[in-house]
């Protein structure tokens, strides 16, 4: 199942080397980190199929194996990032960060052109979907989680999507995602530390990150437990965080 949901987000990075290279000349770091969006100032370590820090010409090396991938890691804050080879079917290399134990700071804009922050969610418990438009789990679980953000007024929900806008908002229509959607937020999944789709992640009022748990309905008979697993789910850990509004009202 993990492979069948992270399949096609892995395979983006690969397809972002391969259009970074031509066919005349070999490439270049600076083509490799325009490609994945890394910004100029960002630390880059690049780390072998072997989990060995390396220099960028040894990674290019083996960028080109087959069935090998780009793992990208970034630190929380954005400061730094480690690109690992990934040979498919092999094992992860250990994550070179810490796991994040708040909701990262982050700007990014909605579908509508408003801009959403961090901060701007404080107050209330948040619940975030991570998804992309491609992945079947994800879709299946669109009624779900629209049925679910309706019984709870007194949480933010967003969804979260490395697609850009057009894609983002034709899978909106087509599927009728009523939660608010931030796309083109490449960076800000990768300091969150997604690795495969659906997944949500819920944080207490106060930003402190409660957990994450992993989607992926195969039929309509599994996306019909999801809204009442993930109520089980979030009342269980929103129980013992702090803060008077952490616990949702829940609609009779």
């Amino acid at each position: 199942m993990r492979a069948m949901l992270t399949r096609s987000i892995l395979a983006v990075s690969l397809l972002a080397f391969a259009a970074a290279c031509t066919a005349e000349a070999a490439l270049s770091e600076r083509a490799f980190r325009d490609s994945l969006g890394l910004k100029a100032e960002a630390s880059v370590t690049y780390r072998d199929r072997d989990c060995a820090n390396v220099g960028f010409a040894a990674f290019a090396d083996q960028m080109v194996q087959p069935n090998a991938h780009a793992d990208i890691d970034r630190a929380a804050d954005g400061s730094a990032v480690t690109v690992t080879v990934r040979i498919r079917g092999l094992e992860r290399c250990p994550a070179p960060y810490p796991p994040i134990s708040e909701l990262p700071p982050f700007e990014l804009r909605d579908l509508a052109g408003q801009r959403v922050t961090a901060a701007s969610l404080r107050g209330k418990p948040t619940l975030l979907s991570f998804y992309f438009a491609t992945c079947l789990p994800c879709i299946r679980e669109v009624a779900p989680l629209n049925a679910y953000a309706a019984a709870h007024p007194r949480m933010n929900f967003l969804a979260v999507t490395f697609d850009d806008p057009d894609v983002a908002r034709a899978f909106v229509r087509k599927f009728g995602l009523e939660w608010r959607v931030v796309a083109d937020a490449r960076e800000f999944v990768d300091r969150v530390r997604i690795k495969s789709y659906p997944t949500v992640a819920l944080f207490a009022a106060d930003g402190k990150l409660l957990g994450f748990r992993q989607g992926g309905a195969r039929d309509e008979l599994e996306a019909a437990n999801v809204g009442p697993q993930l109520t089980r789910w979030v009342d269980g850990l929103l129980r013992n965080a702090p803060g008077p509004t952490d616990r949702p009202a829940v609609n009779p």
